[in-house]
């Protein structure tokens, strides 16, 4: 690792990072649950086939606000470095907010890809560096330790160190992944899988409707609002309604103020009649598409 403490040093490590066209960064930030949070420590990794680490800047930081700009300003504004980052949105908080540029997120992507492709319950660094790549069995348990002491325990720097690892290898793959939804296939080859998999997508919805229900007839029978697999959630609406007349004479005789456009359903065109002409009215027209697959409905039918 390249741990670096002394103000000179981290200057031109910066620099020396500009030269590239992609980096990955991470942070660690001291007092991150309280009101004032300091940026401790920003790592940079430059060598994305680098696996253990021992390249990854590490620039000391804490309390150094000089520090901090200067890397804004040659990093993080930099357009002509691609910054990737996980969770972008925390940790620019840090460095730079809305003036950075060029910032890759693969928090964001890895929720674009389908769960057929990606099929993981969390997007976290982890879950993902864990089902994508051969790093098994993390341990995140440093990264709530106190980054706010000097110095830093050795233990705190080598999972430092990794965290761009991770996400360095994460990010090719969340890419090889995106180039896969994004390939041109055409429209004979996904009627040829959809037609492989929809019998039995049909069965299994099926059984899934007919298991919630069934769970939830049971856990409302027994009063049970959850357990280790489910919650029963309840929702109370309440709605109240009049009679149109009432309400329009209320208006009038009380002078109210009332004056918003109101939908016409089929029912009340048909009530008003040629009557409908006499009103100043308002269409807009919306067009909504269906997919219906027409063999598998027809069959069902015979």
């Amino acid at each position: 690792m390249i741990y670096l403490t002394d103000l000179d040093d981290i200057k031109n490590a910066i620099l020396d990072l500009t030269e590239t066209d992609i980096l990955w960064v991470d942070t660690e930030v001291a007092d991150y649950a309280t009101k004032k949070p300091r940026l401790s420590l920003i790592q940079v990794l430059a060598y994305p086939h680098n696996l253990d680490g021992e390249r990854t800047y590490m620039l000391d930081v804490l309390d150094k606000s000089d520090l901090i700009d200067f890397f804004i300003k040659n990093i993080m504004i930099n357009e002509s470095i691609k910054k990737v980052f996980h969770n972008a949105k925390y940790d620019l908080r840090f460095l730079g907010k809305t003036t950075a540029r060029n910032i890759y997120c693969t928090l964001e992507l890895a929720r674009k890809i389908p769960y057929y492709l990606l099929p993981v319950k969390s997007y976290s660094l982890k879950i993902l560096t864990e089902y994508l790549t051969d790093f098994k069995d993390l341990s995140k348990e440093e990264q709530g330790s106190d980054w706010g002491i000097r110095p830093l325990r050795k233990i705190q720097l080598e999972y430092a160190k990794m965290d761009c690892v991770y996400l360095a290898q994460i990010y090719h793959k969340l890419s090889a992944l995106e180039d896969k939804i994004k390939e041109n296939i055409t429209l004979e080859v996904l009627n040829k899988r959809y037609k492989e998999i929809e019998e039995e997508w049909l069965l299994l919805d099926s059984e899934m409707n007919y298991l919630k229900e069934r769970i939830k007839e049971i856990m409302i029978d027994k009063n049970i609002q959850e357990n280790d697999y489910f919650k029963v959630n309840s929702i109370t609406r309440k709605t109240i309604k009049t009679d149109l007349q009432q309400l329009v004479k209320l208006v009038n005789e009380k002078n109210i103020n009332i004056d918003f456009p109101i939908t016409l359903t089929k029912a009340i065109q048909e009530e008003l009649g040629n009557n409908l002409e006499d009103l100043n009215i308002n269409i807009n027209t919306d067009t909504y598409y269906t997919l219906k697959s027409k063999n598998i409905e027809n069959e069902h039918e015979e």
